[in-house]
């Protein structure tokens, strides 16, 4: 997928390819959210590298990799990242149809593990590097995605399937997680969910109090029956 998108854009335009691919970044009205509303990079404090230790500038593949890992970290709300072992080509087309299908429309993307290291270096998301050690691959949603954490939940049901996948971790907006973290965090309710709960408690004691209420002048009469009986 990326062999072709890559030689795409090198025949798009004259201009240099990593002006290309940032052109196409910042066109993201596709789904209706207007393109300044989305983050194009990310932030550094340190920019990033140009040149290899040789003082040679890379190659434009390795700067449109460079530009479309960095677009996808940047603007995926929810990312999933998964080891890969031994997955045939029918049986990676077989999980990214299912994900598509089953999970709320989720990508999956191959990277190179090195090149995303380089991507999180010097950024917020430092920590995640240490997660892409192997033949790594990332899941992640588009920006109209309405409910990421159930389609997260969704995804890593669909990839249970797969033995030859590992989840390793995951990013959700800011929050960084691994693995453990990660299932409990997809079982946390909902908004939704998260009202209903507290409209209930916050009826609880007004319908025990209801309760106690209509139950006095029940006690009363029964009192009031007994004196009277005994005298």
């Amino acid at each position: 997928m990326f062999a072709r998108t890559f030689r795409t854009a090198q025949r798009a335009a004259p201009c240099s390819l990593q002006a290309a691919v940032f052109s196409r970044a910042q066109t993201t009205v596709a789904s209706g959210v207007a393109a300044e509303s989305l983050p194009l990079r990310l932030e550094r404090s340190k920019p990033p590298k140009t040149h290899t230790t040789y003082n040679k500038p890379f190659t434009a593949r390795k700067q449109f990799l460079f530009s479309e890992y960095d677009k996808q970290i940047t603007q995926a709300q929810g990312m999933i990242i998964v080891q890969h072992y031994n997955l045939s080509g029918s049986e990676l087309m077989d999980l990214r149809r299912s994900l598509k299908q089953q999970a709320m429309g989720a990508q999956m993307m191959v990277v190179r593990a090195k090149m995303v290291r380089a991507v999180l270096r010097d950024t917020k998301y430092t920590n995640l590097a240490s997660l892409f050690t192997g033949p790594n691959a990332i899941v992640f949603w588009n920006s109209d995605c309405k409910d990421q954490l159930a389609a997260m939940k969704l995804a890593l049901g669909c990839m249970a399937k797969q033995k030859k996948l590992l989840v390793v971790g995951a990013k959700y907006q800011d929050i960084l997680l691994n693995s453990e973290m990660l299932k409990e965090f997809v079982n946390l309710p909902n908004i939704d969910q998260l009202r209903a709960q507290l409209v209930g408690l916050m009826e609880t004691p007004a319908r025990q109090l209801a309760s106690v209420l209509s139950r006095v002048p029940q006690s009363l009469v029964g009192v009031i029956k007994q004196m009277s009986e005994k005298s």
